[in-house]
């Protein structure tokens, strides 16, 4: 998987400098959706990513192809297959997929796992505001933590590092970093095999996973310095549900200077008042998200 990283660098005069750093892409590799115990969802799955990253353009079956690298009739098939059962829809005069109405459906009956985006989004923006750097929420989604809410703070230089939807390493800067840290030891250790390919190309070692957990355990929350930018820090605090497990975390990303004493210790105790309230508030939803490790 490619990691793409983008910083907003504003200076005093208010003009915007967009500077954009991206690590090495790989091809699509067809072997994961072409072979294994869980070929034909893996199938679908990437078929389905590709068509949802169209959005209303869709996608004509050699771009399909292309985005998946599944060969003409593999994916023609899993596009037809996809049609039959509502999960796509086939334009005739554009010979385009879309994505189907039925996928919808079930994002309807979900209901109550994807509120929490919408619930989390007030402490997101408070803390966005408060502290004035970019405020995250990730929760687990087994060896990964998914960015479920984003704000933007006003401070002129920033730091976008993720999107609402990216997907990151357990282990891979602050926010997974929190989560990570207070998994069982046993556990930790096959998220780390799982995720090994995935940390090489942040650079970030086994050892160095181990070594930042350790620390995390020790203090409580997660900082990680320079991950894709070396003026910027990232600090994060974990968040339980109600049976006590730690499935999520809110994060700030600033400039290294705005996240040293004394100031750290401010945004620390801010960010903690957030994670009680979201614990007690919304608790229910909490509980309802985990994605255990498979």
């Amino acid at each position: 998987m490619g990691y793409a990283e983008y910083a907003d660098i504003v200076n005093p005069s208010g003009d915007t400098h967009v500077a954009k750093r991206q690590s090495p892409t790989p091809e699509p590799e067809p072997e994961p959706a072409q072979s294994g115990e869980h070929r034909n969802v893996a199938r679908t799955a990437v078929i389905l990513d590709a068509l949802a990253s169209s959005k209303n353009a869709g996608l004509r079956l050699t771009d399909v192809m292309h985005a998946t690298g599944l060969k003409k009739t593999v994916a023609y098939r899993g596009l037809m297959g996809l049609v039959a059962y509502g999960m796509a829809h086939y334009d005739r005069n554009t010979s385009r997929f879309y994505l189907g109405d039925r996928l919808f459906a079930w994002v309807k009956r979900a209901g109550d796992r994807f509120l929490l985006a919408e619930r989390i989004e007030p402490y997101v923006r408070a803390l966005a505001m408060d502290l004035e750097d970019n405020s995250y929420f990730l929760l687990r989604r087994g060896d990964n933590a998914l960015c479920l809410g984003f704000a933007e703070g006003s401070f002129p230089i920033k730091s976008l590092t993720l999107n609402v939807g990216d997907l990151r390493p357990l282990g891979a800067g602050s926010g997974p970093l929190a989560i990570l840290a207070f998994q069982p030891d046993d556990e930790i250790e096959e998220i780390l095999a799982a995720t090994k390919k995935e940390r090489a190309e942040l650079d970030i070692s086994d050892d160095k996973v181990r070594r930042n957990v350790a620390q995390t355990r020790k203090s409580g929350y997660a900082i990680h310095e320079g991950l894709f930018f070396k003026m910027m820090t990232g600090v994060a605090v974990p968040v339980r549900n109600p049976r006590g497990e730690y499935v999520a975390s809110f994060s700030i990303v600033a400039i290294a200077s705005r996240l040293e004493p004394p100031r750290l210790k401010e945004v620390l105790t801010r960010m903690r008042a957030a994670v009680k309230e979201a614990e007690e508030q919304l608790g229910p939803l909490l509980a309802d998200v985990m994605y255990p490790h498979v």
